[in-house]
């Protein structure tokens, strides 16, 4: 079964690559009368293995990531690729199959510094801005039914015996089903967040901030413990999880201490965490070169719609009423 991480070559190549220089591969002697091929852009032949490896597994193109989706689409249709690593081919043979790559990757160079993609990779950027505005709206509906929450900060992910195994199906799978356990086992639980990463050190893992009632919980070290301990369990062991309550003085030195519990008049605590949790809104490029099209890597707990039903007025620190 091919692992999609390995997609994740793709990304290493196009940025290695530059606007006046398309990629090609050529062809040097071995033995008399047989040749190999070779290539001066580091990593290239490897690429186009995992694409063949691709090939060979789907039949259809499919990549939440657009460069991704754009050189598989171009080197879909050459034949032999699957001889790109074999030593003592025929003469005319691998004249045929580089002429036909150095033709598939010098139409790939040039669509992609081409306007039409550079306009796909903007769409996918806009992502940020709309998961920033979401979250805009989602903590103050909260705070139109909570008058305080407590938020807890977890980073989850998996440990180093494992790195190999791990699928991008398995990890999302993963955060489904971790996330429907804590959201039955917390009755106290009214939101969470989470992103999912890849990281060439940590491979798949998973920023989350759990959001409680603040009126029935307090305590976010110990019950980020608990989540922590939660999520050991589903993996059998093999998942690792940090508290983000043990770097809080660190949060307070940079100014963004947004987690814990906070009240809903407390505005500036309430910027600090927007601020804290802009990190979560951004795409992570890695990610999604491993994700099938349509696939996401942020979200949220949804909650029902705020209730239009007033009652009796808050009153905010400042002394000014706010009716709810």
């Amino acid at each position: 079964m091919f692992n999609k991480t390995r997609l994740i070559s793709i990304i290493a190549l196009v940025n290695s690559l530059n606007a006046e220089t398309a990629p090609m591969v050529s062809l040097i002697t071995t033995a008399p009368n047989k040749l190999c091929f070779t290539s001066e852009t580091k990593g290239l032949l490897d690429v186009l293995e995992d694409a063949d490896d691709y090939f060979y597994s789907h039949t259809d193109i499919s990549s939440s990531h657009p460069t991704v989706a754009l050189f598989l689409r171009h080197m879909q249709g050459v034949h032999g690729l699957a001889q790109i690593k074999l030593r003592g081919l025929d003469e005319e043979t691998a004249h045929v199959i580089a002429r036909d790559i150095n033709l598939a990757l010098s139409a790939f160079h040039q669509a992609l510094y081409s306007k039409e993609h550079q306009k796909r990779l903007d769409n996918k950027l806009r992502a940020a801005p709309r998961n920033s505005q979401s979250l805009d709206k989602y903590i103050p509906t909260l705070f139109l039914k909570y008058s305080k929450l407590l938020f807890i900060r977890l980073d989850l992910g998996y440990k180093e015996k494992v790195y190999s195994r791990l699928t991008p199906e398995t990890a999302m799978e993963d955060r489904r089903r971790y996330l429907a356990i804590i959201k039955r086992q917390f009755p106290g639980l009214v939101g969470y967040i989470w992103k999912m990463e890849y990281g060439q050190d940590r491979r798949f893992h998973m920023h989350t901030v759990f959001i409680f009632n603040g009126a029935r919980h307090q305590q976010d070290r110990s019950l980020g413990r608990l989540l922590g301990e939660h999520w050991e369990e589903y993996t059998n062991d093999l998942g690792t999880y940090f508290n983000c309550a043990h770097l809080r003085e660190h949060y307070q030195a940079r100014g963004i201490d947004g987690i814990g519990l906070v009240h809903w008049d407390d505005e500036q605590k309430q910027e600090k965490l927007l601020k804290a949790l802009g990190y979560l809104t951004k795409h992570d490029e890695l990610m999604l070169a491993t994700l099938p099209s349509g696939r996401r890597t942020f979200g949220r707990m949804e909650i029902p719609e705020a209730s239009n039903r007033r009652g009796r007025p808050r009153i905010r620190r400042s002394g000014l009423p706010v009716l709810i």
